[in-house]
């Protein structure tokens, strides 16, 4: 809900660009306002203007919000994340070890945290809770130390890298790299300890393998598809039509990088949330005829694979979903 107005409106702040063709236009929102802060910094560095560099170091702090999120997906979300897998029970840990690692590949390279939230967020609310509130104190950061850095994820940061050190900015760089491994360390144990005293039964301990098992057992538990029951040559992907009310009620089919994102006709026909669980789903949210189903890194695969069933005529109907 704030990301994008910070991020691309007034309410992340103005700024006016000093230097190159666009001087004297306004900018909006955080990250445009970053990008023509740290260039005007570039080139007015490069002109060799002191006091109109130091002007802009000592009144803008266009990063103060997007390098708390930062802060949390490259550090925070990292901690947990391992503390998890260590308490993976023993003869599972090579089950989840992928699971884990690319859940935690994807939240460091794209800054998009759904992938490790929601992996604790409904088996662990306390834990949850206390990650909010170390997460607010990554946001603080930003006003106790200079943290003038910002992009969406370390793929973006590497990119900007070059803009960041050509600013000026390398101590704040430095002092980013610091801030994040100091958040990942105390996360790790906040969240390990918490795990331990207080028996969470994260992913893969305590009973919580709503994952395990092949596609086949996935298919088939708690969905009575009918006897009217074409495949699309992937068990899951039938299985998650058939969560859907089946193929006559699905409108249309969308992901973003952790969502499947799915309009019905009619939502009294999707599966619950314990069945989406069954079915290796993180997550269902419902509002109208809206269906999101959260499946981590890999529901934009999911989502081509149901369109292509869709398109090639695949019939499944989900007369029955019983509890």
């Amino acid at each position: 809900m704030l990301t994008i107005p910070i991020n691309y409106t007034q309410l992340g702040g103005t700024y006016e660009v000093i230097t190159g063709v666009q001087a004297g236009q306004q900018v909006l929102g955080q990250d445009p306002l970053w990008l023509a802060w740290a260039s005007d910094l570039m080139n007015l560095r490069a002109a060799g203007d002191t006091d109109q560099v130091n002007y802009l170091l000592e009144h803008f702090v266009p990063a103060r919000f997007k390098v708390g999120q930062m802060i949390g997906s490259m550090g925070i979300l990292m901690g947990v994340s391992y503390a998890m897998y260590r308490n993976v029970d023993r003869d599972k840990l090579k089950q989840y070890k992928s699971m884990f690692s690319s859940a935690a590949l994807a939240v460091f390279l794209t800054g998009v945290t759904e992938p490790l939230e929601f992996m604790f967020m409904f088996a662990a609310l306390p834990l949850y809770l206390v990650y909010a509130v170390i997460q607010g104190l990554a946001f603080a950061m930003a006003d106790i130390i200079h943290l003038r850095v910002h992009s969406f994820g370390v793929i973006e940061l590497l990119t900007r890298t070059p803009l960041i050190v050509k600013a000026g900015l390398r101590a704040d760089l430095l002092n980013f790299i610091l801030a994040c491994l100091v958040f990942a360390v105390l996360s790790y144990f906040v969240a390990n300890f918490m795990i331990q005293r207080f028996k969470y039964a994260t992913p893969g301990r305590l009973g919580n393998y709503e994952n395990e098992g092949d596609a086949e057992e996935i298919a088939s538990a708690s969905v009575e598809v009918s006897a009217s029951f074409d495949s699309s040559g992937n068990v899951l992907v039938d299985r998650i039509i058939a969560l859907l009310g089946g193929s006559a009620n699905i409108e249309n089919v969308d992901a973003c990088m952790t969502h499947l994102r799915v309009t019905v006709k009619d939502p009294e026909l999707v599966g619950d949330e314990k069945q989406w669980k069954d079915a290796g789903g993180m997550g269902l949210i419902v509002r109208e005829q809206g269906i999101q189903a959260v499946y981590g890194p890999k529901a934009d695969g999911l989502k081509n694979d149901i369109q292509d069933a869709l398109d090639q005529g695949v019939v499944i109907n989900a007369e029955k979903l019983s509890e």
